[in-house]
């Protein structure tokens, strides 16, 4: 039986996945984006409220990705304009890295885009983050903009927007 799977938030799974997400941020974006950002933009998406007023309000889905009982990553993905659906999140922990689980968030992540009829996906991904571009490549994203947005306190996202055609 394959111990990977993936299961809906439950908002008792929160104070699980917020030291998970602080742990792959830091992980993964100390070298793209400076430390300081990195706490930033933890401190604004990854509280309890945020996450229940994305679920609730937002028409966010969370999803977990666990192996067995760990908590090993996540996906949030959520309306964004007529059959359009956005991939805000898909983390996982650097050492399940190159085991086919981020290309079966992605699938996980079509299949709900497609649940909710939307014809297209799109992403937001840091420009300076070649592995993650790749992965998205690979799984048949393709670059249709690159966008530098302010988010506050001198901060910006310098990111590549990605799309891929779902319906």
């Amino acid at each position: 039986m394959d111990p990977i799977s993936f299961t809906p938030l439950k908002p008792a799974d929160i104070d699980e996945l917020l030291p998970l997400a602080h742990r792959i941020w830091h992980a993964h974006y100390t070298g793209i984006i400076t430390v300081e950002q990195i706490d930033y933009m933890l401190a604004r998406g990854y509280t309890r409220e945020v996450i229940l007023d994305e679920i609730e309000h937002q028409g966010i889905t969370w999803t977990i990705i666990r192996d067995g009982s760990a908590m090993i990553g996540f996906i949030s993905v959520g309306p964004y304009g007529d059959g359009i659906m956005k991939l805000h999140k898909l983390y996982l922990l650097p050492e399940y890295h190159g085991r086919g689980i981020g290309a079966r968030a992605l699938a996980e992540c079509e299949q709900l885009a497609q649940q909710q009829n939307a014809a297209m996906l799109i992403l937001n991904v840091n420009r300076h983050n070649p592995k993650a571009i790749a992965a998205y490549q690979r799984a048949g994203w393709q670059i249709t903009e690159e966008v530098v947005v302010d988010i506050g306190s001198g901060y910006v996202m310098d990111d590549y927007i990605m799309t891929k055609h779902v319906a």
